[in-house]
C-alpha cells in the first residue's frame, strides 16, 4: 500500500510559536470570563472558599503531565512506534513530547488529540457543581486547560477537514496528511 501527502501542515512556518502562545492566553483569559460570570450567578448563594490553595497550586502543576499522558493512553497499543521525551525549555520548564513515528488513522488521531479535552474539561465541571465552595479554583483550572488544549484543537480543525480514509504522521514541525494510493 502506498502514501501520497495530501497535506503537510507546518505550525510553525504556518503559525509561528509566540502566535499560538498568543492565542493560547487569549483563550484562557475568555476561557475564564465566560465561565467565571455565569458561575457567580449559578453559584450565587455559595461563599467561595480559598481552604484548597495548596491543593490548587498542585493539580495547576499536575494538569499538563495529566493532558499528556491522556493523548498518550489511546494510543498506548502502539508503544513501539511512539517516541516519548522531555524537553527543558529556557532551562526550567519542562516540555513533554509524545510523537508517533508512524502514520496513524484519522479517527485514532482524533481520539488521541480529543481525549485530554473531553475528560479534563468535563470533570472539572463536575467538580464545579458538586463542590460549589471551590468552584473558582476549578475554573481557573479549565480555563488553563483549555488554553492548554488550543494548539490540539488546531489539529482538530486540519484532521477534520481531511479525507475519512486517510492517515496522519508526525513530525517535528507539523503533521503530514496522507492518503492511499489505488493500485
Amino acid at each position: 500500500m502506498t502514501m501520497n501527502c495530501w497535506r503537510a501542515i507546518n505550525f510553525t512556518k504556518q503559525y509561528g510559536h509566540l502566535r499560538i502562545m498568543i492565542f493560547s492566553l487569549l483563550t484562557m483569559f475568555f476561557t475564564f470570563i465566560i465561565t467565571y460570570i455565569p458561575a457567580t450567578y449559578i453559584f450565587v448563594s455559595t461563599t467561595f472558599s480559598d481552604r484548597i490553595f495548596f491543593i490548587f497550586l498542585v493539580a495547576l502543576l499536575m494538569i499538563y503531565p495529566l493532558h499528556k499522558l491522556l493523548h498518550y493512553l489511546p494510543v498506548l497499543h502502539m508503544r513501539q512506534k511512539i517516541k516519548k521525551g522531555l524537553i527543558f525549555r529556557s532551562g526550567f520548564y519542562p516540555i513533554i513530547t509524545v510523537q508517533i513515528m508512524e502514520p496513524i488513522s484519522k479517527f485514532s488521531f482524533l481520539v488521541a488529540l480529543l481525549t485530554p479535552s473531553i475528560i479534563i474539561n468535563s470533570s472539572l465541571i463536575v467538580l464545579c457543581f458538586m463542590y460549589t465552595q471551590f468552584a473558582l479554583y476549578f475554573i481557573i483550572l479549565l480555563a488553563y486547560h483549555v488554553g492548554l488544549s488550543f494548539y490540539d484543537m488546531i489539529y482538530v480543525k486540519f484532521v477534520m477537514m481531511a479525507p475519512n480514509h486517510s492517515y496522519i504522521e508526525e513530525n517535528a514541525d507539523g503533521i503530514e496528511i496522507l492518503v492511499t494510493n489505488p493500485d
